[in-house]
């Protein structure tokens, strides 16, 4: 997409605008309505084409790179030995694991960018750097050129669209502006492609949750994005502290990421307290936005036109069954800048519906994002994933719905044993606590398939710990010698 179109007045800069083919851009990737009516609703048939059209190019792109020419090449793969999507299976998957190492080998960025060098690429192509998250270890880099950073803001937009938002709606941003991409993400999605004033308070560090709710008065902001938990909290605030019910704001919708929420608990909860419908969605720092919930809520589309996705076993790294968990692998197609094939994100997912939605798409539809397979205590023989307690934590409406796991190890006769403590959050105004912690304690057994401590604390006790209302939750605490070895 990158192009040499003639910047006005003869400058010699890389202006943004002027280096790329925007025409081509949205005529591959179309904008949010034309998207809605057209490419979301093609059949199978034309989808898989589209895919297996665009896995080729990509796969080109693969080819001309370093990373994965010495990926491949170890794997024994060959250029003719993929000749189409269906091929995708020979390609050996990658992980989190494997780009820090290759920057660590190759700082600061590693191989995957595949060029040479930094300032000679500026010198001709802006680039933006991002981070992942860092809620399993230091934050990892992510450069992403235009057509990257674009698709960043429009697959929001697409998600956003769908779900209802429209030109003219004001939506408050309670997320940074940061190096995760989610703030920018948003807020660009608003801006650049929807008609709708972006709101961008940035999170409740920088705007404190009171005045947060004071600007969403002013502005007459009618739609939010934000996390679960800093949406009760300002639900709470809005209550406490300016003696307002946030109903009283007539929100339309609120766009958010509810986390392994299957029985619909959390977001019946949010709904109660704001009036308004909450929509799911599913993104990371490499692919953007890569699932969306549309107005039936019955399952996250897979952006299918952007990216492939694949659920593969956890341990066998083998396809599993529709309906299974296993992790989900990803290739994006709108990535040349450390192009992504077959990376492995470790995020739990399920596949819920290959048929057609009631909103008319064949997108396929995955469940909600069910945690992440490399933040998994194994206690007597059972995989324990900390976001699995979701349902359990949210059973008993004398708990916040907050929580956090705490894993250590204990020494025993026949050697080390792993453990886990479940941190739960109560309510201030709980009333009695009588039969709580025995209730948590049977619900998370026959949830977790293994008996786990409970440990009530007071509200706001696990803020900072778990980073509450800051951006992704923190749900595990590490205290596993074997696992702080390896940080």
């Amino acid at each position: 997409m990158v192009t040499s179109l003639r910047a006005p007045g003869g400058s010699k800069l890389p202006a943004y605008r002027y280096s790329f083919d925007w025409d081509a851009f949205y005529e591959r990737y179309p904008l949010p309505d034309v998207f809605a009516e057209t490419v979301f609703k093609w059949s199978p048939e034309r989808i898989r084409a589209l895919q297996n059209e665009r896995f080729l190019e990509v796969m080109r792109v693969g080819w001309k790179n370093p990373f994965y020419r010495a990926l491949w090449a170890e794997a024994g793969i060959q250029p003719g030995d993929v000749k189409s999507l269906d091929d995708i299976g020979k390609l050996p998957t990658y992980n989190s694991d494997d780009l820090k190492k290759d920057q660590h080998e190759h700082p600061p960025f590693g191989l995957l960018p595949g060029y040479s060098s930094l300032s000679d690429h500026l010198r001709t192509s802006p680039l933006k750097l991002q981070t992942s998250g860092g809620t399993t270890g230091k934050p990892r880099n992510t450069l992403h050129g235009i057509t990257e950073w674009e698709w960043n803001s429009l697959g929001a937009a697409r998600a956003m669209y769908v779900q209802g938002v429209r030109p003219g709606d004001v939506m408050q941003i309670p997320a940074t502006c940061s190096l995760a991409n989610l703030g920018w993400a948003i807020y660009k999605g608003c801006h650049d492609y929807l008609g709708v004033m972006p709101v961008t308070t940035g999170s409740g560090l920088v705007t404190p949750s009171r005045r947060q709710i004071e600007v969403a008065f002013d502005a007459g902001v009618n739609c939010w994005m934000s996390f679960p938990e800093y949406l009760l909290r300002l639900a709470q605030a809005s209550k406490e502290e300016i003696g307002r019910d946030i109903r009283e704001l007539k929100t339309k919708l609120i766009t958010s990421f509810l986390g392994p929420d299957t029985e619909g608990t959390l977001r019946a909860q949010i709904e109660d307290l704001w009036g308004c419908p909450v929509f799911d969605n599913y993104g990371t720092n490499e692919v953007g936005e890569g699932a969306f919930e549309c107005s039936h809520r019955n399952g996250l589309h897979f952006m299918e036109d952007a990216m492939y996705f694949e659920i593969l076993d956890t341990e066998t790294n083998q396809p599993v069954e529709s309906g299974k968990v296993g992790n989900l692998v990803v290739t994006v197609f709108h990535r040349t800048m450390m192009p992504t094939i077959r990376f492995n994100l470790r995020d739990l997912g399920r596949l819920v519906s290959t048929r057609q939605c009631e909103c008319g798409s064949h997108f396929r539809r995955m469940d909600h994002f069910l945690g992440r397979s490399d933040n998994m205590v194994r206690l007597r023989g059972v995989n324990v994933y900390p976001m699995a307690c979701l349902p359990a934590v949210r059973s008993d409406p004398r708990t916040t719905g907050e929580w956090l796991c705490e894993a250590y190890t204990v020494e025993t006769g026949a050697g080390p044993r792993d453990e886990l403590i479940v941190h739960v959050e109560v309510r201030q105004d709980a009333g009695s606590l009588e039969g709580l912690k025995t209730h948590l304690q049977a619900r998370l057994k026959a949830d977790l398939g293994v008996s786990v401590d409970v440990k009530l604390t007071e509200q706001g006790k696990l803020d900072t710990v778990a980073n509450i209302g800051e951006g992704k939750a923190k749900r595990l605490l590490e205290r596993r010698p074997a696992y702080l070895k390896k940080q």
